[in-house]
């Protein structure tokens, strides 16, 4: 008997157009309700601000070659205001103003937008609160609300705003503000006070804490500008009036603080009260307020905790705020706390301007992302776009989108980075502080993920699981999903408490992204990562520009400092009872116990190939190569050595030592190399992972049976426990290629014509790629499985040729993955931090005629047919190449593509290292431009959703995405009609003896449904009405 099984891929993300002009509004509510709101008045609602925004608004429009635009949508929002005011003087009489609030509420501005006012008289919220009881512990904070300037990057954008702070430490915001304000008057690129990841800064959203049963008191005062009232509204708290003890609800005037004044509350955390995150923000003129910065969070902490400062060396010290912190738990393991705000910069008009004071876009002219610099996170932005790849494009002529996230190539991002050791539990709060759009937060990672019912985690406490090592085998389901996003809106709080955490579940060190899910938000700027490091980060034995990194108490001693490669030398490695002894000379045997290596074997397949990208010397010959193959490190003697620093001038990495090298370090116990091990070269493409590896960090050692390193992914444990994959893993490979074609979405209806995107883009198995081009009812996102404890290998390659219409002259694309296990160094999809190259260009093209975008790929084509066994090819074009480098041979040969290692170049002569499996006719493309990636499947984790992460907002509309679905151990999928065995398409019968679901056994019939929106035509009628 099949049960039916229905799983959905759904996804949404926001195309937003904005006229850009602002609009004075005529008063649409009623008098009596416009005397209650008293609104903030702030620089830039200035008659001045709005016509320099008009002006420059037309400026731009005229140079996008739309010169009439801002008149025509200026009367559009007339004749949309004059309808609104209408219909509220119609329906005031019976319904009030209710049924037009959504619209008035989008196109308020200024003195006329009450819907969001709060008012005292009639404030909808009730309770009663409580003193605190004597013996409670008492905690105590003095907050100011004061006027700053925010700076959201270290290009210095900024906005005048505003923010709580504890009291003592306004003189600390004044000085960074103060240092911010001179780095804009300098010439060049001073990032002022504004440093990498947030990192022991003052001017940041509030976070204080306090533990259950402890008695809070704050003193609130107001020192804000401008005569502006304030208040201090934690929300889920029962906080009074000191004086009164009176509910410190809005509906209390003794809440409220005037300028120049201050109150004190109190509120006592009942020992009950569930931990985590609650915003605070301002119920006084609260819309402006809060989007210009004044809210923060309050964290309700274990009893009995302490807050230790992160930051530093020596043993903890005390901390009173921070959005980081250690928290010694007063009632389990410690853990490192991290609270993500998300909010908006202003509401959806308003612009930061830059360190010249000129308005940010409000649409990115290289990334076409919507308000870059106005979607934030804790205060910070970087938006890819207007800063990083316009400054690239000046210094190199190109821009490379799908680098936006990497630090090689731009530098530690100014947001929120939060960092930890490999192995220490982590729990996130996650915090919406903005008043404006709903966001949907996602972290990176495969096993960063969390159950869908926040109280099932005390049945799957999986969070501090991986404290002693990689979890392969986790609880494989539960009484609920898990998932990794959340959606949030504004006010909302949520305790993220991830599975195994630091190093997730793999115990891997890396750069872990999170971001805003929606497409033009992340490429505005919403965006961080978790780094998690593998070596103590003090002093010299730092492997990034941040501060120096306290242990958590009770795993105090655990991480040690990285060493120079030649301090390997003699010692015996572990990794978690695998063992392997270094030796200077001799050889390498890998079949001894324990495993003897030589210390070149051991470091050069850690580390990608040594060469010169473009077979250049010189550092900006390299960038404008493109060449992701080589790495230019070094030996001196035993020591590996990095390549040259750089001495490209930017806000985000200044070498101490610029075009010196140096010491690549590595963990002294494991004798991994130490993260991140790479330092940024401002616009470099950051290279490939060693051969091509899916797990390069986790699956090093890949030995054919002759203990020659293989061309194949490692087998499945021979990395032992740390392996990504274990001993007796299920194997699953799916060779995929990217393509264009056109997609009929709708079939003609009598006399119109069927509907088609011309620019379809799709994944497809590279076998039924030919099937798929001649059929149209098979061109729909690809739809692909894999059981529970399976190994997947997944190899992926482009044929999307650069053009001027979807990809600007610079097609690149990856493969991100939501859920499995996997190696973020180089199967996430998406260049992180400082991790490898993950995206590839198209291998079809063999020439560019165009010279605007991205370099022509290295390919190239066979001139001459090779046969299977051959030991060398002939190409057209050799001299692009590297010895010790891998190719793809045959990248568009159905029957025989395979990669192959370059062991010698003469001429445009090729010598392999191992002979070649397949037959290959002249003209067969060889291409370096391809990734591998590797996922475990270790648990039943059901649709699994995987899309482009290089072009998103351009490929998602147009098909690039698709679905992986997790099924039952050992299964079948075969076609429902025929019943043979199938490999992709989104009806399968799954044939099983295993559950499929909490309490179900048994085969099914399974349809996978992938809901998306905005694709480029959603009807095949076209009138005035519903244009295309």
């Amino acid at each position: 008997m099949y049960h039916l099984k229905v799983s959905h891929t759904f996804f949404r993300f926001l195309s937003m157009i904005a006229g850009g002009v602002l609009l004075w509004l005529p008063l649409v509510a009623s008098a009596e309700s416009s005397s209650q709101a008293d609104h903030t008045a702030m620089t830039h609602q200035t008659p001045g601000w709005a016509e320099q925004l008009k002006g420059q608004t037309v400026v731009e429009d005229a140079m996008a070659g739309r010169p009439e635009r801002a008149a025509m949508v200026e009367r559009q929002h007339e004749r949309i205001m004059l309808q609104m005011g209408q219909d509220a003087q119609t329906q005031q009489a019976s319904g009030g103003n209710y049924n037009t609030m959504s619209m008035m509420h989008q196109y308020g501005a200024g003195g006329q937008d009450l819907l969001l006012v709060s008012d005292p008289r009639t404030e909808p919220v009730a309770m009663q609160g409580g003193r605190c009881p004597s013996g409670a512990p008492v905690r105590k904070y003095d907050i100011s609300a004061i006027n700053v300037e925010i700076s959201i990057n270290q290009w210095l954008d900024f906005y005048p705003g505003y923010m709580y702070v504890l009291t003592e430490n306004i003189d600390k915001v004044r000085e960074e503000e103060a240092k911010n304000k001179a780095g804009r008057e300098k010439e060049g690129h001073d990032p002022g006070a504004v440093a990498n990841g947030l990192q022991g800064q003052w001017i940041q959203p509030l976070v204080i804490r306090g533990n259950q049963g402890d008695c809070v008191k704050v003193t609130l005062q107001n020192k804000l500008e401008g005569g502006e009232d304030v208040s201090l509204h934690i929300h889920g708290s029962s906080m009074v009036v000191n004086a009164t003890g009176k509910a410190a609800t809005t509906t209390n005037p003794d809440s409220i603080v005037a300028q120049g004044k201050s109150q004190d509350f109190e509120w006592y955390i009942h020992p009950t009260t569930q931990e985590g995150g609650r915003q605070f923000h301002s119920y006084s003129n609260d819309r402006e307020l809060t989007v210009m910065g004044l809210f923060g969070t309050f964290v309700v902490e274990p009893k009995g905790s302490d807050y230790l400062d992160p930051l530093g060396t020596g043993d903890p010290t005390p901390m009173k705020s921070g959005w980081q912190a250690i928290i010694k738990n007063g009632t389990g393991p410690d853990f490192r706390e991290f609270v993500i705000i998300y909010h908006e910069v202003g509401d959806e008009a308003f612009r930061p301007v830059n360190k010249k004071g000129d308005f940010l876009p409000q649409r990115d002219p290289l990334t076409d992302s919507y308000r870059p610099g106005g979607r934030a996170l804790n205060y910070r932005s970087e938006p890819f776009g207007i800063n990083n790849m316009h400054v690239q494009h000046e210094y190199f002529g190109f821009e490379d989108e799908s680098m936006g996230y990497s630090s090689y190539s731009f530098g530690d991002a100014p947001t929120t980075i939060p960092r930890s050791y490999m192995g220490d539990p982590a729990k996130y709060r996650l915090v919406h502080g903005g008043s404006e759009v709903f966001h949907s937060h996602h972290p990176h990672g495969g096993a960063i993920r969390w159950p869908r019912s926040p109280r099932a985690i005390d049945d799957m406490n999986l969070w501090y699981t991986a404290t002693n090592g990689p979890v392969k085998y986790p609880v494989i389901r539960a009484k609920t999903d898990r998932v990794d996003v959340e959606v949030i809106g504004p006010s909302e709080a949520l305790d993220l408490e991830t599975e195994c955490g630091s190093g997730l579940c793999q115990q891997l060190a890396g750069d872990f992204l999170f971001h805003c899910h929606v497409a033009h938000h992340y490429v505005s700027g919403m965006w961080g990562y978790w780094r998690v490091y593998n070596t103590l980060q003090v002093g010299d034995s730092r492997n990034d520009v941040m501060p120096d990194l306290r242990e958590l108490p009770d795993r105090k001693g655990r991480m040690k400092a990285g060493v120079a490669s030649d301090q390997l030398v003699g010692k015996t490695v572990d990794w978690f009872g695998k063992t392997f002894q270094i030796i200077e000379k001799g050889k390498t045997n890998w079949r001894s116990n324990p495993a003897v290596v030589t210390i070149k074997d051991w470091v050069e397949m850690q580390l990608p190939t040594q060469g010169k990208p473009g077979h250049k010397d010189d550092e900006k010959g390299q960038i404008i190569s493109y060449d992701a193959t080589v790495m230019d490190w070094t030996w001196q003697g035993n020591r590996a050595m990095s390549e040259k620093e750089s001495t490209i001038d930017n806000p985000k990495y200044k070498s101490k030592t610029p075009g010196k090298r140096r010491p690549i370090l590595f963990e002294p116990t494991t004798g991994k190399v130490a993260w991140p091990h790479l330092t940024p070269h401002f616009g470099k493409r950051v290279m490939f992972s060693p051969n091509h590896n899916g797990a390069p960090w986790l699956e090093m050692i890949h030995q054919d049976e002759d203990g020659s390193r293989s061309l194949d992914p490692a087998k499945p444990g021979e990395n032992g426990r740390w392996s990504m994959c274990p001993e007796n893993a299920g194997r699953k490979y799916y060779n995929v290629h990217f393509i264009k074609l056109p997609i009929k979405i709708a079939k003609g209806q009598g006399k119109e014509p069927p509907v088609i995107d011309k620019n379809g883009l799709i994944y497809v198995l590279h076998e039924e790629e030919a099937a798929i081009r001649a059929n149209d009812d098979l061109k729909y996102p690809l739809v692909v499985r894999a059981n529970i404890y399976d190994c997947v290998d997944w190899t992926l390659t482009s044929e999307w040729d650069d053009d001027d219409y979807t990809n600007f002259q610079s097609s690149k694309i990856n493969t991100h993955f939501h859920f499995f296990q996997f190696d973020n160094q180089s199967s996430d999809g998406v260049i992180t931090g400082m991790s490898y190259e993950q995206s590839v260009r198209p291998f079809t093209m063999l020439e560019k005629k165009n010279k605007k975008g991205l370099p022509l790929p290295m390919n190239t084509a066979l001139t001459a047919a090779a046969k299977k066994g051959s030991s060398s090819i002939t190409v057209k074009n050799a001299a692009q190449y590297h010895v010790n480098t891998e190719v793809l041979v045959g990248a568009d040969n159905v029957k025989g593509n395979e990669i192959a290692r370059i062991k010698e170049i003469k001429g445009n002569t090729i010598a392999l290292t191992r002979p070649l499996r397949n037959d290959h006719p002249a003209n067969d493309i060889v291409t370096v431009e391809f990734v591998r990636q590797r996922f475990w499947v270790d648990s039943d984790v059901g649709t699994v959703f995987w899309h482009d992460h290089a072009f998103g907002a351009t490929t998602w509309p147009h098909g690039g995405f698709g679905t992986i679905i997790a099924e039952p151990v050992g299964s079948t999928y075969h076609d429902p009609r025929t019943g043979k065995e199938i490999r992709s398409g989104p009806v399968a019968d799954i044939r099983t003896v295993e559950p499929v679901g909490y309490g179900v056994n048994g085969s099914f019939r399974e349809l996978m449904v992938q809901v998306h929106d905005t694709v480029p035509h959603t009807v095949n009628i076209v009138t005035s009405g519903n244009p295309p």
